[in-house]
């Protein structure tokens, strides 16, 4: 029997850190993200320079951006570092270096409150011959609350590609995924309890499988059905406490 969470059984251990694999090999190709997949894949032969990856929080945006780096370092005659930069960090004091140094980007987490101008300006610098850009969000451009009209009819031109919520056989390679990028190895019964007892995002999944790692490190317990129950609790009790908040 599990002992109760408290100060005495709280242990507190040395944790590695997490390994995130976004190699091409470890990506799952199912029917909510075979479009975005086939699209990045796609390239060099995009319509446009641009290509916009849309789709929920933790749905493998990131993924399917490093599998487009590996595509173009294929591609390209010499090596070449292209950066991920988050589209927070674009502003008028950076954008022409970037545009400078880079001929391939990654911009990731486009909303609603990026640089406006910034954003416009970049788009002109690399709308030219052999620049590409790959955005991610977690909703489509012309779904963005932009104020510069220019702007808003620049991203309406971009190409996009959905990821849709996940079906069961993305929920179950994601829940092995997670779990193996945490060095974690589960029984067959777990993974059933997660899948029949979780929300159906994934989001929520990416957070509790997070939950279930932090708790068998904090208290020294093996990954049981017992524990995964506990995760679940706490996890529900944290967003019902955000609601609040």
């Amino acid at each position: 029997m599990n002992a109760p969470y408290n100060e005495k059984t709280k242990q507190y251990l040395l944790k590695f850190d997490l390994n995130a694999y976004f190699g091409e090999e470890d990506f799952l190709v199912t029917s909510c993200n075979k479009l975005a997949y086939q699209t990045i894949k796609s390239w060099p032969y995009w319509p446009h320079f641009a290509l916009n990856i849309f789709g929920p929080k933790s749905s493998g945006k990131s993924h399917l951006a490093h599998i487009w780096i590996n595509e173009v370092e294929k591609f390209i005659p010499r090596p070449v570092e292209i950066p991920v930069i988050r589209a927070e960090n674009i502003n008028m004091k950076n954008i022409h270096k970037i545009a400078e140094n880079n001929n391939y980007l990654v911009i990731e987490d486009v909303s609603s409150d990026i640089n406006e101008e910034a954003f416009f300006h970049l788009y002109n610098m690399y709308n030219v011959p052999e620049h590409f850009i790959l955005f991610t969000s977690t909703i489509p451009f012309a779904k963005l609350k932009l104020k510069l009209p220019d702007l808003r009819s620049r991203l309406n031109t971009i190409p996009s590609a959905e990821i849709l919520l996940p079906d069961d056989e993305m929920l179950t390679a994601l829940i092995a995924k997670l779990f193996n990028d945490r060095q974690i190895i589960i029984s067959q019964e777990v993974l059933n309890y997660i899948l029949n007892n979780s929300e159906r995002s994934f989001e929520y999944i990416a957070r509790l499988v997070d939950e279930i790692d932090n708790l068998s490190w904090t208290y020294s317990r093996q990954v049981s059905i017992p524990l995964v129950k506990d995760a679940i609790t706490n996890l529900n009790k944290n967003q019902q406490m955000d609601l609040f908040i």
